[in-house]
């Protein structure tokens, strides 16, 4: 799995999810996006592009259930979009459709995190 900006603006950020989403490989202190946003990540709205994921395990779920825990906690949000039909399937099989906030695409993606496109 790899994160990557694609940009930031005011108090969201749009970031790239490449490859296998999983924990695979990842040391358990570690976590990916704190470790790319610094330590006031959780306070953001993060919006993950899901595009180009090739597919999610449960070791991924598990991630992003933990990382909906921290946003929570710390009054950011997170929102995932464009997912494929691979992670999108796991998604529903999982019920996960229910607990993450999710979008056809960045366009509105933006609009459930009430970002102003004109700002």
């Amino acid at each position: 799995m790899n994160l990557q900006i694609i940009s930031t603006k005011d108090s969201h950020v749009h970031i790239a999810v490449t490859g296998k989403v999983s924990q695979d490989g990842i040391p358990r202190d570690k976590e990916p996006i704190a470790g790319l946003l610094g330590p006031d990540a959780y306070t953001l709205t993060v919006l993950l592009d899901l595009k180009d994921a090739e597919v999610i395990d449960s070791s991924g779920i598990g991630w992003l259930l933990i990382c909906q825990k921290r946003f929570g906690e710390h009054g950011g949000r997170m929102i995932c979009y464009s997912a494929p039909p691979a992670v999108a399937n796991v998604f529903k099989l999982m019920r996960m459709d229910l607990v993450f906030d999710n979008a056809a695409n960045a366009s509105e993606a933006e609009k459930l995190a009430g970002v102003n496109a004109e700002s």
